[in-house]
């Protein structure tokens, strides 16, 4: 299939190479010339087809510069940019049209777009897109096999004897290849729409995506305490994606319609990733477990698929009065054949896998009620229910582990049920809005969800939230608002170790028997009291000129009784304003500043057997905070020279800086502490362009961009590989970058 997919993009753009001249074309930007005038004063006809071609020139390679658009390397690269677009005169009685775009067609970044349209009849439209997300370009590994799904070390590979952690790998540095981790996603995208009368439309969507490349994942050997030993581990990308959806609609003035269906299917070319053990003997293995002949082995994403049926309605009871519905029924499959428990042969095995595939099954139901009216002509409602239902049907099963390639099949009484999780959420809300004045409007609602869960430590959780606004606009110049949202999460019985005990077999676990501290709460599963700011005032007293003023807070509380988030807070402030002199010359610019802050706490305990479990002296507390600050700036003069009869010309400037400061501070009781270094980012970015009109129909541009980029991380620099003793990393460091883009582009109109 991924070779279907190139095909097709490739005898798309052979076309559209191919085609004459005065065929080509490009998007819109912001120096698009929309119908030149002569110096006479007579308008020339309005130009439709466009051609860019051009060069981009990177001064040094910058692989996280291109992250999304493939500018990553040193050198020239082509800028080919075009637009065809066909259209009947307003008065000709033709209703078809068309047009075929292509932007970025020598980058990784291409894009093509396709659309075809019979108005009041039918329409077509085809698009294929690229986007490359570049990750790592440093990281490092003796493995060979980069790619694929077996992961071999050199023949030369050397562990001391009696080592088993990485200061044993001997020639650790003489084996290192650098590779990059990244991906690059491929979609062909069709759509197809029919009005198949005046009142139904039939429309049918597929998108075909593939995504290639590596990612990172932690591999392991042994199971617990001290003796894992780790890998950070490249892995294959190697997915196929097919959606496809089809509706009928219906519609009128009174009553809208549509049912359909959502077919989704997922297919990975691997299905495990298997990887040769690097590390020498650790007493707690299994004799067999160490370099040269234990291999270990994890799964990669199962293949899997989604039907969903669908339907909506919506009818316009009354002139002020609307009910919808929405209604859809899903179910999702996942059937491939479940590896074995282990890879390494001399391990004991005296218990198969329970079933040959896992046969996961999970039904979704999502059902969504709303009902808004204005009964009075100052005031409005709105009511709205949604349920929302995760069942999950995967059989459960007891599996006799092996942890991590490592020991022998654990007594199948020691065995892990798999646990299922299944979850209904429903959520109401009630708003009403009330215009006491033709410059004032007031807003108040209520909101209530419910979520159940099953195999959590929390079994139900409530939340209400009572919300308020005001909109003000006291003089035409001026323009004022403030929202306010207090919600308070309500939980029943937290049973932290509810989960432990039901991946169990019944009476192999005692219930005062735990993993986490019996005080340690889950931030997303606890009580939590919030509440929200947020404002906004607009000032324009010239037509020249306008100023803006936002804030927001919201703050967040967490019984302190408990381990875990402790508090949240988020406040943010920012300014801009704008200045337009004349109608060619634009000035604007704002500035943000976000801060958030958490508090969270602990304690140091060992859990089997249970050692400092009630001591408070081992308590220690993290707090968190991250400062960003944002300013921009941006002048442009547009079509300079034009009222004075030159050839016309554009300029523009832009200053773009952030600032990204997080600075953790840990703190004890009775613990010896150290506060750990700052993280921050800084990025500057400063850009320039100008555009100067060559005749009515051709213009050139050029433009410079500069960005630095500033990171400090302390878990990445100066970490070499075996900087861990028990985990062999990457060795990539933070990114940092100081780069120059040059574009140089000619654009013809026809």
């Amino acid at each position: 299939m991924k070779a279907k997919v190139l095909s097709v993009y490739e005898a798309i753009l052979i076309v559209v190479l191919t085609l004459p001249l005065h065929c080509w074309g490009q998007e819109d930007d912001p120096f698009a010339l929309e119908g030149v005038e002569e110096a006479d004063g007579d308008e020339q006809p309005v130009i439709e087809d466009e051609v860019t071609l051009g060069l981009y020139y990177l001064d040094e390679d910058a692989f996280q510069y291109g992250k999304y658009t493939g500018l990553t390397d040193e050198g020239a690269k082509p800028l080919v940019d075009f637009r065809i677009d066909r259209r009947p005169e307003w008065d000709s009685g033709e209703t078809r049209s068309w047009s075929l775009q292509g932007w970025r067609l020598g980058l990784d970044s291409r894009r093509i777009e396709f659309n075809f349209t019979d108005q009041g009849n039918q329409s077509i439209a085809a698009e294929y897109r690229q986007i490359p997300n570049n990750i790592i370009s440093d990281a490092m590994t003796p493995y060979q096999g980069t790619g694929s799904a077996n992961l071999v070390l050199p023949s030369s590979w050397a562990v001391e004897p009696g080592s088993s952690n990485t200061r044993g790998f001997s020639n650790l540095y003489e084996n290192l290849a650098t590779f990059d981790v990244d991906t690059e996603r491929r979609w062909l995208q069709l759509r197809y729409e029919n009005a198949i009368s005046k009142s139904w439309k039939f429309s049918l969507d597929y998108k075909h995506e593939t995504k290639d490349g590596l990612q990172t994942l932690g591999s392991i050997f042994g199971y617990t305490g001290g003796n894992p030993r780790g890998v950070i581990l490249p892995a294959p990308v190697d997915y196929t994606t097919d959606n496809i959806e089809a509706m009928f609609e219906f519609g009128n003035a009174r009553l809208q319609a549509g049912f359909g269906m959502y077919l989704s299917f997922f297919n990975s070319d691997e299905n495990s990733l298997v990887w040769q053990n690097a590390f020498g003997h650790l007493a707690a293995w299994d004799e067999s477990v160490r370099y040269p002949d234990s291999q270990g082995r994890l799964a990669l994403d199962p293949d899997n698929s989604y039907l969903q049926f669908k339907a909506y309605a919506g009818w316009n009871l009354t002139p002020t009065t609307r009910l919808t519905l929405d209604l859809a029924f899903g179910e999702m499959e996942q059937d491939d054949e479940l590896l074995p428990y282990t890879v390494n042969p001399d391990l004991e095995v005296h218990t198969p896998v329970p079933f040959d595939s896992l046969d996961a099954e999970i039904d979704t139901t999502h059902f969504n009620v709303r009902f808004t009216s204005q009964p009075l002509r100052r005031l409005g409602i709105a009511l709205n229910w949604i349920y929302d239902d995760r069942d999950n049907k995967t059989p459960r099963a007891v599996y006799p582990y092996i942890g991590g390639d490592s020991q022998d099949q654990r007594p199948f009484e020691d065995g892990r049920i798999n646990l299922p999780y299944s979850y209904t959420r429903q959520k109401a809300d009630a708003i009403a809005t009330f215009r006491a004045s033709s410059a004032s409007r007031l807003k108040a609602g209520v909101e209530y969800s419910d979520l159940s869960r099953d195999y959590s430590e929390v079994s139900d959780a409530e939340e209400w939230t009572w919300l308020a606004g005001f909109r003000l606009n006291p003089f035409d110049t001026t323009s004022f608002s403030i929202d306010y949202r207090n919600s308070s999460r309500d939980v029943d019985a937290y049973i932290d170790n509810r989960p432990l005990i039901e991946s169990h077999i019944p009476g192999q676990i005692g219930e005062d028997e735990f993993e986490n501290h019996p005080l340690l709460r889950k931030y997303a599963l606890t009580d939590r009291d919030r509440e929200e700011y947020r404002i906004r005032a607009d000032f324009y007293p010239t037509t020249e000129f306008n100023f803006g003023l936002t804030g927001s807070r919201f703050d967040d509380d967490y019984d302190d009784r408990f381990f875990g988030l402790n508090s949240s807070e988020m406040t943010a402030i920012g300014l801009d304003f704008g200045w337009y002199p004349r109608e060619d010359i634009s000035l604007v610019a704002y500035y943000m500043h976000e801060e958030y802050d958490t508090d969270q706490s602990s304690r140091s305990f060992r859990p089997n057997p249970p050692t400092s479990v009630d001591d408070p002296a081992r308590d220690w507390f993290a707090d968190t905070s991250d400062d960003v600050d944002t300013w921009n700036i941006s002048l442009t003069f547009t079509d300079i020279g034009s009222d004075r009869g030159w050839k016309a010309f554009d300029l523009g400037f832009d200053f773009t800086r952030s600032d990204v400061t997080s600075v953790i501070d840990v703190t004890a009781t009775t613990l010896e502490t150290a506060p750990l270094p700052p993280l921050t980012t800084d990025m500057t970015s400063v850009s320039g362009w100008a555009r100067v009109a060559i005749g009515q129909q051709s213009s050139l541009r050029l433009a410079l961009e500069a960005t630095k980029l500033e990171t400090a991380n302390f878990a990445l620099d100066n970490v070499v590989p075996d900087s861990l003793a028990n985990i062999l990393l990457l060795g990539n460091q933070a990114p940092n970058y100081d780069v120059l883009l040059v574009t140089a582009a000619w654009t013809l109109r026809f």
